[in-house]
């Protein structure tokens, strides 16, 4: 009898522990998720097609595939976002992504590219107006031909706007040799050895020297010096009519930043060796390749638009 009980007993066991190995087998939940899960922010570009989105990181454009269930629908192209993602053989998958908070004005563009003006910050001339920028850390130009047709995408702050991502479009129309680039309006020509371009230009200026009082749209009297692709503004006034001596007179179009101002001016241009206007009427915009001489700057070449 003790016999039978024992082998009763031991059944109830064996068969409560397949009952509670079976309920978790079914009941068990997925094998956890190893993938290593990176976070990421950078600026969206837009999308690829119904299945990748391009975003900007670290000043270079990067694909992300959509993992299932996530939409980027209501995020504006060039805005700022935040997002997670793992990275897979053939390229990464998002698994979520919002818009930043505080998300600033983010723009893109296309122009020519002018060159550094310092190792902080560059000049971009678009739509005939010369714009300086400031480099994020990220961003690197060294690789911008200058006198190119670039994209770019910036952020407007309070004192400069910051370049976010820079590519070369299209290589320089006209000249090389770490010539200058500009472009302006051909106002005709001087004499058989020069002609006068009406620019506009971005200056720096310069220890002690202030716009404040002189109001935009001025006519102003001025001097300048050349360093290196820097054109630095030595002093400034605004005058009724045009002043004797060496000095350059133009209008004041206003602050580019807390640092630099532009001015509407017209420059006489030396004429470089086979370098001629034939062809391009006056009043024509133009672009154009000079280098800084002893007396007057020197074209290099130079283009209808």
């Amino acid at each position: 009898m003790a016999g039978k009980k024992w082998i009763i007993a031991a059944l109830v066991i064996i068969l409560a522990l397949v009952a509670y190995w079976g309920s978790s087998f079914w009941s068990a939940d997925p094998e956890p998720d190893d993938r290593l899960v990176l976070e990421g922010e950078g600026i969206f570009v837009g999308q690829i097609d119904s299945h990748s989105v391009e975003i900007i990181i670290g000043g270079q454009p990067r694909a992300f595939g959509l993992d299932g269930g996530v939409s980027v629908a209501g995020i504006r192209d060039g805005s700022t976002v935040i997002f997670t993602y793992t990275e897979k053989e053939t390229r990464p998958i998002l698994l979520s992504i919002k818009t930043a908070e505080a998300d600033s004005e983010i723009i893109r563009e296309e122009g020519i590219f002018s060159g550094q003006i310092d190792s902080h910050s560059v000049e971009i001339v678009v739509e005939n107006q010369p714009i300086a920028f400031a480099l994020s850390e990220e961003v690197s130009v060294g690789h911008i031909i200058d006198g190119s047709r670039v994209a770019f995408t910036y952020r407007k702050e309070e004192t400069r706007s910051v370049l976010l991502f820079i590519e070369m479009i299209d290589e320089p129309e006209v000249g090389g040799n770490g010539d200058l680039v500009g472009e302006g309006i051909l106002e005709g020509q001087i004499d058989a050895q020069s002609v006068e371009i009406l620019l506009n230009r971005v200056f720096i200026l310069g220890d002690d020297v202030s716009v404040d009082g002189i109001a935009d749209g001025s006519l102003v009297a001025f001097t300048y010096s050349i360093s290196g692709h820097r054109a630095i503004l030595d002093s400034i006034m605004a005058v009724d009519e045009p002043l004797e001596g060496a000095v350059a007179h133009g209008i004041l179009i206003g602050l580019s930043d807390s640092q630099s101002v532009e001015i509407q001016y017209y420059i006489a241009f030396a004429l470089g060796t086979g370098v001629n206007i034939e062809g391009i009427a006056d009043g024509s915009e133009v672009i154009f390749t000079y280098q800084e001489g002893i007396h007057r700057p020197v074209l290099t070449s130079i283009i209808a638009k």
